[in-house]
């Protein structure tokens, strides 16, 4: 059969391309990269808040019992933990009533040291203390304290094996 001009043809139905295989691969990369991200967010959540890689939280009475210290009455925001070696290393913040911390060093040191005011190394350190091996504890001890307010002090407590 010959083609005449005014003969229309009809076209063969087959399947056609569609780009949707193309946006699907440009939309998923993305959405891959955010729920990689969010997967590290919720395991950096949920990871222990140490400072170092080695420190790991402990109990504040284990790590100023170390030290030959109780924790003191009234204290608040506490924060302790060892630092993980051949000899442990303990430390402490927390805050305490500006008003007794003179009476818990005595308490603690009834021997001595004493709280001094100058020499503290840092500058912004209102007093601190050094003591050598405690009393009966084979640990060294290093307290900074530094005034928050009118009524609390920040005390940084640090024991270790000399």
């Amino acid at each position: 059969m010959t083609q005449t001009p005014t003969e229309t043809m009809t076209e063969q139905a087959g399947t056609g391309r569609t780009r949707w295989g193309v946006l699907l691969a440009i939309l998923a990369v993305p959405t891959l990269v955010v729920a990689a991200l969010i997967a590290l967010l919720v395991a950096w959540l949920f990871t222990d808040d140490s400072v170092a890689a080695d420190v790991k939280k402990t109990s504040c009475s284990e790590a100023l019992a170390f030290g030959g210290a109780k924790v003191p009455a009234g204290t608040r925001d506490a924060w302790c933990g060892i630092q993980a070696g051949p000899e442990p290393r303990y430390e402490a913040r927390f805050l305490m009533p500006r008003g007794e911390i003179d009476a818990w060093v005595a308490a603690t040191f009834p021997q001595g040291p004493k709280l001094r005011t100058t020499q503290c190394g840092d500058a912004q350190v209102d007093a601190c203390l050094s003591a050598g091996p405690v009393a009966g504890r084979p640990a060294s001890v290093q307290i900074e304290i530094t005034h928050d307010s009118r009524k609390w002090s920040e005390v940084q407590f640090e024991a270790s094996a000399p």
